[in-house]
């Protein structure tokens, strides 16, 4: 009988070690579910079970769920969660342990924002606190009730495409790197195993009045130091070429091009990536996202050169990539004609989903 009192006291410390797993501060270097190495793809909130299944069986190994026609939250006041937005979550989620396949959690849209797809400088959210405090509240929430999930949870993806000015007042709304403190001390109270993934911003200089893509955010906006994070960015440039032809007719651009002088090919994109890759180098532990990428469907063998580009140097540099997007909407559907913009027959042959499938043989 005197070993009755060691047995309870072990089953103690282990109930109180599992319970206390999900609840570590940011301080602690324990990480469960680190990230892996994905090809996958973008989705939206029609997404069901067979789509799900179809993923599976084309061999990739990551869901981007993207939420911005189903948002986790009230757009106006007074901001409450939407439970069906979350039951559509959490359906997803058990279809991704169903078929073996990560859920990167994307909200995609906030209070505060103007847009449907992308966040604009010009937004409330970047004026305000107060959007920032829902924010917070949101993830908390987040991580609270998600924290028990295992590795079926790539992720939580905070932002999508953050727009931020070249010269923002360190501390104010407009600092996108005091957010992301903020946001990760919130989630790793509550949630120490997964991936937080932290997306890079597009930057807009009010001097020469242009606008730099979200890979060379890197060299503005300090990142946490967490010990299980993934940066994210997105290749849509040269967008005369990614964006053509989408709202109104207008004329074909080919690819390669050249623009302004630039002659856009497979080099010219690794070049503008440059801090990005330079970054991946110095910090070999911090995982990289190419989170979005794609051109018209219709754009014929110039968008799969394209997109190949973009692969291949994803693949050169060992990031993982979401293609943009699948059954999500027809400009940008793989299983599509490549050369007919009104036909919308989905197909398992069709060119740019074979070659994507070709990629994602790599995951197996």
């Amino acid at each position: 009988m005197r070993y009755v009192p060691l047995i309870i006291l072990s089953i103690l410390f282990t109930v109180y070690s599992c319970g206390d797993r999900h609840t570590k501060t940011e301080q602690d270097t324990y990480v469960q579910y680190p990230w892996k190495h994905f090809r996958g793809v973008n989705v939206g909130c029609e997404i069901r079970e067979a789509d799900v299944a179809a993923l599976s069986e084309s061999g990739a190994n990551l869901i981007r769920f993207s939420t911005p026609l189903c948002n986790f939250m009230d757009l106006e006041a007074p901001h409450a969660f939407r439970p069906e937005a979350f039951q559509k979550l959490d359906s997803v989620l058990e279809w991704g342990e169903t078929y073996g396949i990560s859920v990167l959690i994307d909200p995609h849209r906030y209070p505060g924002t103007k847009h449907q797809w992308t966040m604009l400088g010009t937004d409330p959210f970047w004026q305000d606190f107060k959007w920032h405090d829902l924010l917070i509240q949101f993830w908390d929430s987040v991580a609270t009730r998600y924290s028990h999930r295992g590795a079926v949870i790539a992720g939580y993806d905070l932002l999508n495409e953050p727009e931020v000015p070249f010269d923002f007042q360190k501390g104010s709304p407009k600092d996108l790197g005091l957010l992301y403190q903020k946001l990760t001390t919130a989630i790793r109270k509550k949630d120490s195993t997964h991936t937080i993934v932290y997306a890079l911003p597009r930057i807009y200089n009010r001097h020469t009045k242009q606008m730099q893509g979200y890979h060379k955010g890197i060299d503005l906006i300090p990142i946490p130091k967490d010990a299980n994070r993934c940066i994210e960015t997105h290749t849509y440039f040269p967008k005369e070429f990614t964006h053509q032809n989408i709202w109104e007719p207008g004329i074909d651009i080919p690819y390669p091009v050249t623009l302004d002088s630039v002659l856009w090919d497979r080099k010219q994109l690794e070049l503008e990536q440059a801090s990005l890759i330079e970054f991946g180098k110095n910090n070999p532990k911090t995982s990289i996202l190419v989170g979005e990428f794609s051109a018209p469907r219709w754009t014929e063998e110039h968008g799969m050169q394209y997109l190949q580009d973009v692969i291949e140097i994803a693949e050169k540099y060992e990031w993982s990539w979401a293609y943009h997007a699948f059954r999500e909407a027809s400009v940008w559907d793989p299983e599509m004609s490549i050369t007919d913009r009104n036909d919308s027959t989905r197909s398992s042959q069709a060119p740019r989903w074979k070659l994507l499938k070709n990629y994602f043989k790599r995951n197996r």
